[in-house]
């Protein structure tokens, strides 16, 4: 028995009634405290839930009596995995023996499950950087693609209305070669924050490399997707750029179309991406959409009060 009792394992047996019959001393510790009856396996289990011992339970424990009670002689033998109070974490081993007996051994596995933790949260971290644009912290050109496939199966399954922009610096070279790549870094941060805090929850936007990004606007007409990308640009660039910069004129040009009934991918953005070149070739600061690709050219959108 002083094997058992130094093994730290937590070990119990209990006969037919589910009275017990031994427990060494670290089960007692963890389940018992200082309880001295009556000891059957319902006793102390409310024992442990009044004095924040044993198995964490988050709701009634006399609901979690009468879960557990049937379960307990189901089968020969069972394992899990279970949370103590106090933060500890046991692999249960229950072996119901010849004469009706259940012999348990609980092996503390608190290590494996703090690793098994610290093991997904790298691995989550490391998905969320293999999708995330490092400096404008938005969904990287690969994301905000997977982003625009999702709706566009969400509008031709809803029936809805999709919208999509993109959207690219004016003269953003100009700025690199003259203040430096950390300027121009600065002004890409800026018109990313400046976008976050102008577009509504739902809205979706990603760098698609470089100054160029890409917008997705579910649920919203020309119109309005106009209107938005219009919201963003009379907001840009803000007053967070460094000192050098603040006093320069920042605009974007911007390319919006609608989605269509057989749009995929390559369809919607070869529109909005037509868009966007008259947008550049038209003076820059403006938008313009991308309608049926059969039209020779996109046309204007001064019906919408575009900004030139």
């Amino acid at each position: 028995m002083g094997a058992l009792t130094d093994s730290g394992q937590a070990i119990s047996l209990y006969d037919a009634e589910d009275r017990l019959r031994y427990a060494n001393k670290t089960y007692r510790v963890l389940f018992m405290g200082g309880y001295d009856g009556p000891l059957t396996f319902a006793g102390i289990l409310r024992y442990a839930d009044q004095n924040g011992l044993g198995v964490r339970i988050d709701d009634d424990i006399e609901a979690f009596i009468a879960r557990t009670l049937p379960r307990r002689r189901s089968v020969p033998r069972k394992a899990f995995e279970t949370d103590l109070v106090n933060g500890q974490w046991f692999w249960m081993e229950h072996t119901i023996l010849p004469n009706g007996w259940v012999l348990s051994i609980g092996s503390d596995i608190t290590a494996l499950k703090h690793n098994e933790k610290s093991l997904r949260q790298a691995h989550e971290a490391a998905l969320l950087a293999s999708r995330t644009d490092p400096l404008t912290d938005l969904p990287n050109r690969r994301h905000i693609l997977e982003h625009l496939d999702e709706a566009l199966v969400a509008y031709s399954q809803s029936g809805s209305v999709l919208c999509v922009a993109l959207i690219d610096i004016d003269h953003f070279k100009a700025v690199n070669d003259t203040y430096g790549h950390d300027a121009g870094d600065a002004v890409l941060r800026r018109f990313a924050q400046g976008c976050r805090e102008r577009l509504r929850e739902q809205d979706l936007l990603g760098r698609m490399g470089g100054e160029e990004f890409l917008l997705v606007l579910p649920g919203v007409r020309l119109n309005d997707a106009v209107r938005i990308v219009d919201a963003v640009r009379a907001g840009f660039p803000g007053d967070s750029l460094t000192d050098h910069l603040s006093e320069m004129r920042f605009t974007f040009s911007a390319g919006v179309t609608e989605a269509l009934p057989h749009d995929d991918r390559s369809s919607i953005l070869y529109r909005a991406d037509r868009a966007l070149y008259d947008a550049k070739a038209e003076g820059r600061n403006c938008t313009r959409i991308g309608f049926e690709a059969k039209t020779s050219m996109p046309r204007k959108a001064s019906s919408l009060n575009t900004i030139k």
